[in-house]
């Protein structure tokens, strides 16, 4: 495995590169399927519970991993209920993680030969609040006024699918009503954004033909984010004719991600349910379902 960390902009955004290095006795010319992670954490800091087991675990499969830490004013800046103690201009406010994952998308692209990557698996994901970010990209990397943000070809930043565990999909913001939300300030860097600004940030509402083939799970009993945004998104996905497939468990907390002790200490952590969703993921987007590692052609022999 080759390893290193590339900063992506002057917030303090950087990616983690966990990458596959093809070897002469199995396959010198292996193209790997990649998967750029979001982790959550409110936009308020990126949650290591969704960082480094997530990697290690997808690498076990044969996966190029980056994780994209998006940056944040962290935990300690954002403890306070009181908007006058907040931070200004939070780093964390729209469009900036956006960018920052655009960025790595983009730079694992352009190194695709030497990385070894497979250009037909460059799958984006996220958790909670990444998955916010993540579910942002597949519905706007192909308009106009990214690509002037960017700089860059939209190819280079398009994902090819998307991961989404019990994913955002919008702000819980009343524009109408003035009420103040920490993780809207944190997301938008406004007291009180436009309905405009609330809407860009409404990914159900912005799904289109273009937005990526998606692998959706989330619970029942998840008290943060209702996974009847989910549903909402999917519905949106299947009224444009695109591919996804959805996965409502019916017990579990927000926040298991692998459904294990790897990922959190606590008895309510280890979920038998939640557990299995890395194998439904990868039956999903492999071309040949229950077969392993089916993004390699074995060869005769």
């Amino acid at each position: 495995m080759k390893y290193f960390e590339k900063q992506l902009d002057n917030n303090g955004s950087y990616a983690k590169f966990y990458l596959q290095e093809p070897n002469q006795e199995i396959d010198s010319d292996r193209l790997y399927p990649s998967l750029v992670i979001c982790p959550g954490g409110a936009y308020f800091w990126t949650s290591f519970r969704e960082d480094e087991s997530v990697a290690l675990r997808f690498l076990a499969e044969g996966f190029h991993v980056i994780v994209v830490h998006y940056a944040t004013e962290g935990l300690e800046r954002m403890a306070s209920d009181d908007v006058e103690q907040l931070p200004a201009n939070p780093v964390s406010a729209f469009p900036q993680p956006l960018v920052a994952l655009a960025k790595a998308v983009a730079y694992l692209k352009e190194n695709a030969v030497s990385f070894h990557v497979d250009l037909n698996y460059v799958v984006v994901g996220g958790f909670s609040a990444g998955g916010h970010v993540a579910s942002q990209l597949g519905t706007h990397w192909h308009k106009p006024w990214f690509q002037e943000l960017l700089g860059k070809d939209m190819e280079l930043y398009r994902p090819t699918h998307l991961l989404l565990a019990y994913a955002a999909y919008a702000l819980d913001a009343d524009t109408d009503s003035g009420s103040f939300d920490k993780v809207t300030f944190a997301a938008t860097g406004c007291t009180h954004p436009s309905q405009e600004l609330i809407e860009k940030l409404n990914t159900i509402a912005n799904v289109s033909p273009h937005t990526p083939p998606s692998f959706v799970w989330h619970t029942m009993e998840d008290s943060l984010v209702p996974a009847s945004n989910a549903l909402k998104y999917c519905q949106a996905l299947d009224e444009v004719n695109v591919s996804y497939e959805l996965h409502i468990f019916n017990k579990g907390k927000h926040g298991l991600v692998l459904g294990d002790l790897r990922t959190g200490i606590n008895e309510s952590n280890q979920n038998a349910q939640v557990y299995k969703w890395v194998d439904l993921f990868l039956e999903w987007l492999a071309p040949i379902k229950t077969n392993r590692f089916s993004f390699h052609k074995p060869q005769k022999g």
